[in-house]
């Protein structure tokens, strides 16, 4: 029977009004569960501050969590989960679930590289903690990231270091969701027999899953039979996915399986079917919107409300304790004014003596500090002109015993071959100990000693600039030109002739950096 156009309108109408009747009822009874369940968190969570239950604390933030993830409202999931993680004073199990439960998140918002972050903290805990369950989840997720990156071999090996670990715990589930992630690696890389067998493989393991794992892999068996191009198989297996997801109300589930229907019947030209079943998965996709964003308004309400009434909690404490505050605050500056007048009088009267008595005091102390200042650069300067005057006694002194000397020994050599035999062997004896003395260093070192007390880091400063460095001989030739001695000098010191200082002078300055028209003694005056 034909229905007329009024009718059907009329009729199309009332379904219309009855289906939103019914999301109205629905979403009510919604806001009443999900306010009741989140007054129950936030109660289990005020408590556990109230009583410092650390413990508590993190379960309440882990469920909260838990909860607004599965509603989809994910910065809030990540909020709830990341305070939970930050209350954790040790690292165990809860760790690795909560780092786990991030990832999974930033993975739903293709946050694909902070979810690996969070996962590799969770593997590494894992490892540390020999948890297996929790490493298993973690590579699975992992497997997941590198899939959504067309890292296919990264992901096929994690999804398969998962199954092993699953397969140890004898989780069958675990283990049917890491070969359905397998298979839908083979499927993006077109290798749809290989899919299949690992889809069968995973629906096997699923008969005592969770009723969403094992739709998901009969619906994926399906797919792909239906790209293969085996479409009354493909049919099959929909057709299945289809009976199971109404028979369970999973809507998710049915409005997948429906579009592959559409798409597999479009493929068998079967355009008639195709359009049926495209309608009623758009019927069902539009009920399913509609029925998600008036949970997540209602989430959402709840939360507006929850954060409302604890706002106006907050408030109102926040009042009372304003209130107790001002009166004690009014009492403490009437006490307050009182001392203030009663003290300032005395204050005024004694702050200027005070203060005369400070710069007194400052000018003093200012005085002093002058004095010992001036005393004790008075005291360095004749120290220093002491030990110059010293140092350049020293160095005459030096040369004088050195000239001395070398007279005394000439004229022994000369004594040596006049007179008679008996007395040579004692006159070569003491020639030899006259050289001798002359070549001991112990007042070179003497010397040296009083030259770095006025010139410190004298040699360092010279080595450091020199290139090649300087022998022993080149620093005492340095020194004795930086005490601005001639060239007569420092040969009668050193017991050498003028002309050998010239050339010991030449030798030096070629490893200085001196320009052609530089002297050398001005250099080493001011270095």
């Amino acid at each position: 029977m034909k229905l007329s156009l009024p009718l059907k309108g009329t009729l199309s109408l009332l379904l219309s009004l009855f289906i939103h009747t019914t999301i109205l009822a629905q979403g009510n009874y919604q806001m009443e569960h999900l306010t009741s369940k989140v007054s129950e968190f936030k109660e289990l969570l005020q408590t556990s501050k109230q009583n410092h239950d650390l413990d508590g604390l993190i379960q309440a933030q882990s469920k909260l969590g838990d909860f607004y993830d599965r509603l989809g409202i994910a910065n809030e999931a990540i909020k709830h989960y990341h305070e939970a993680l930050v209350s954790q004073t040790m690292e165990d199990t809860t760790t690795i679930y909560l780092n786990n439960q991030l990832a999974s998140v930033y993975i739903s918002l293709k946050k694909y590289g902070t979810a690996q972050d969070y996962l590799t903290r969770g593997l590494m805990l894992s490892e540390k903690l020999s948890f297996n369950k929790g490493k298993a989840v973690a590579l699975a997720r992992s497997g997941t990231v590198a899939e959504k990156q067309k890292s296919y071999d990264q992901a096929l090996g994690y999804q398969n270091q998962s199954f092993l670990l699953f397969e140890t715990l004898k989780d069958s589930t675990g283990m049917a969701i890491c070969l359905e992630n397998i298979g839908s690696v083979y499927e993006d890389l077109e290798s749809y027999d290989m899919a299949f067998q690992y889809f069968q493989r995973a629906e096997q393991l699923a008969q005592h899953s969770p009723n969403n794992v094992l739709i998901n892999i009969i619906n994926n068996l399906g797919d792909s039979k239906r790209k293969k191009g085996a479409l009354e198989e493909a049919l099959f297996y929909t057709k299945k996915a289809l009976e199971l997801s109404q028979k369970t109300k999973n809507i998710h589930q049915e409005e997948s399986a429906l579009k592959d229907m559409a798409r597999t019947y479009s493929k068998m030209e079967r355009f008639d079917l195709a359009l049926n079943y495209m309608n009623k998965h758009a019927e069902v996709f539009e009920n399913e919107i509609e029925r998600k964003n008036a949970q997540q308004v209602n989430t959402l309400q709840v939360l507006y409300n929850v954060k409302d009434n604890e706002a106006k909690l907050a408030l109102l404490s926040k009042e009372n304790e304003l209130n107790n505050i001002r009166q004690t605050v009014l009492l403490l500056i009437s006490l307050f004014v009182l001392a203030v007048l009663l003290g300032w009088f005395l204050y005024y009267k004694k702050r200027q003596q005070q203060e005369s008595n400070i710069i007194n005091y400052k000018q003093k102390l200012l005085q002093a500090e002058l004095e010992r200042k001036t005393a004790e650069e008075a005291s360095l300067q004749r120290e220093v002109d002491f030990k110059l005057s010293a140092l350049t006694n020293y160095s005459l002194h030096l040369a004088h015993k050195n000239k001395m000397l070398n007279a005394v020994s000439k004229t022994l050599t000369n004594l040596k071959d006049r007179n008679q035999a008996m007395i040579k062997p004692k006159l070569e004896e003491l020639i030899k100990e006259i050289d001798f003395d002359l070549s001991k260093d112990k007042e070179w070192d003497e010397f040296t000693g009083y030259f770095e007390q006025i010139h410190p880091h004298f040699f360092q400063r010279l080595n450091t600039i020199a290139n090649p460095e300087l022998s022993p001989t080149e620093l005492r030739l340095g020194m004795l030109l930086r005490l601005n001695l001639s060239s007569k000098e420092i040969a009668s010191i050193l017991r050498i002739t003028p002309d050998s200082v010239r050339i010991a002078r030449y030798r030096m300055r070629k490893k200085l950096p001196l320009d052609s028209k530089e002297d050398i003694q001005s250099f080493l005056v001011n270095l």
